[in-house]
């Protein structure tokens, strides 16, 4: 286990450094660089899980794990939204990909165990047509900002 976190530290400090790099407006007191420390810092508690879905998360996963959506679109809707990212899809997952850098942007990568195929993705379309979704979306991702100290 403390190889595990010990991967998943470095990770969150090669996101963080990414991050530095990401042109992204600060709207707020937090830096994209700072969001992304504490939300996968956030992520380590089972408390945090329970509170933003009502439920307990198996033992052994990686703390990113089901976290995808909901803290994209809290990075996506805190830095700029439309301007800025594109909210990315595929049946599994949920990532941001900058306008103007294209790559992935995904705090939750450290889930899986093989490379992520982005190629796969597409824009999620329902956060600007489907009302109760997005409406399901920001609730959880201000209870995840919140159990992350961004609230």
């Amino acid at each position: 286990m403390h190889n595990k976190l010990e991967s998943y530290d470095k990770a969150t400090k090669e996101l963080m450094l990414l991050a530095m790099d990401y042109e992204v407006p600060q709207i707020g007191k937090f830096s994209l660089e700072k969001m992304v420390f504490l939300l996968r810092e956030s992520f380590k508690y089972k408390l945090t899980y329970k509170k933003v879905f009502g439920e307990v998360l198996e033992n052994n996963c990686d703390p990113a794990t089901g976290f995808c959506l909901v803290s994209s679109y809290y990075i996506y809707e805190k830095t700029g939204g439309d301007k800025i990212w594109t909210l990315m899809k595929n049946p599994l997952h949920w990532w941001l990909q900058h306008k103007v850098y294209y790559g992935p942007f995904d705090i939750t990568y450290t889930q899986f165990d093989t490379p992520f195929p982005y190629y796969t993705g597409l824009p999620e379309q329902r956060i600007y047509t489907d009302k109760e979704f997005l409406k399901i979306v920001k609730e959880k991702a201000f209870l995840l900002g919140q159990q992350a100290g961004l609230e």
